[in-house]
């Protein structure tokens, strides 16, 4: 209820413009935002996992682009200095896999995602549930990653697939 009313809210605003307040407001309600990040738009949050306020971990100086959604059914730890691009999709619930004649069984297993100081995730990316994006990673635009990834990889596809190491690893 306290993440609609925020939305309610915010939404009376432009986005871009309204970033500021609704970073504080996501504070206020409970989420983890390190300072001087940005939430550009309203972020769709679901979640059916105990408190999907306490699952939500982001870290100082990231922005968070417009028309992101997040799922909360496990820890989502985003480390500092991270960008999110438009349309990502980030989820950390999914369901175990049944037998032939109902495979998606109805119970919700919650996996976290980590991902780490210094990613960017472009236009339409989608994480997976359970996956960890080594730091300075670069996930190209339209990419589903999963599992894990190494520190300073570039990966596209569907599914993504590393294509080579970054230079500049840490500066």
């Amino acid at each position: 209820m306290r993440l609609a009313v925020v939305n309610v809210v915010s939404g009376l605003f432009p986005d871009f413009f309204s970033g500021v307040i609704r970073t504080r407001l996501y504070r206020k309600i409970g989420f983890a935002i390190g300072t001087d990040s940005f939430i550009m738009g309203n972020v769709l949050v679901s979640g059916s996992m105990g408190n999907m306020y306490n699952q939500l971990s982001l870290g100082r100086r990231c922005c968070v682009s417009n028309h992101v959604t997040v799922n909360l059914d496990a820890p989502l730890i985003v480390g500092d200095d991270v960008t999110i691009g438009p349309y990502v999709r980030i989820y950390t619930g999914t369901h175990a896999l049944g037998p032939g004649s109902r495979r998606c069984l109805p119970a919700v297993v919650g996996k976290p995602v980590q991902i780490g100081d210094g990613c960017w995730l472009g236009i339409g990316v989608t994480v997976l549930p359970g996956t960890k994006l080594g730091r300075g990673c670069v996930v190209a635009a339209g990419a589903v990653v999963s599992g894990e990834i190494p520190a300073n990889s570039y990966v596209e596809g569907i599914p993504a697939r590393v294509v080579r190491e970054l230079p500049w690893g840490d500066r």
